[in-house]
């Protein structure tokens, strides 16, 4: 039995020779709604299946009941606490740079500190 490459399958995968290849699947999607083209991600493939998720009762972004969303005078805040928070960020970037090359320099140290504890071949 012979297998050869499916060419054109959404699988991409192997069949028998004189296998059809796996039809699309696809469910409603005919005539003028159906748009051009395979779908092209797994949503669009089941939006055009007929299926979606289920209805929400408010939008994901609507706070909790008691809080409230930021308003307009929250934007200063907001800003001096982005401006804290790339400062300290950027601080502790350099403080890790700075680690690192003063343990490299430490471990050369102790390498030409004792040289017959890391001579090659001993």
């Amino acid at each position: 039995m012979s297998t050869h490459r499916a060419s054109g399958s959404g699988s991409g995968g192997f069949r028998a020779a004189g296998q059809k290849p796996p039809v699309p699947y696809q469910r409603g999607a005919s005539g003028a709604s159906a748009p051009a083209g395979p779908p092209a991600t797994v949503g669009e493939q089941a939006a055009r299946a007929g299926w979606a998720p289920a209805p929400r009762p408010s939008p994901a972004h609507t706070p909790p009941r008691g809080q409230r969303l930021p308003t307009a005078g929250d934007g200063r805040a907001l800003t001096v606490l982005r401006i804290v928070t790339y400062v300290l960020t950027s601080l502790a970037s350099l403080l890790f740079i700075a680690l690192v090359v003063y343990g490299y320099l430490v471990v050369q140290d102790v390498v030409t500190t004792f040289p017959r504890i890391f001579a090659p071949g001993s």
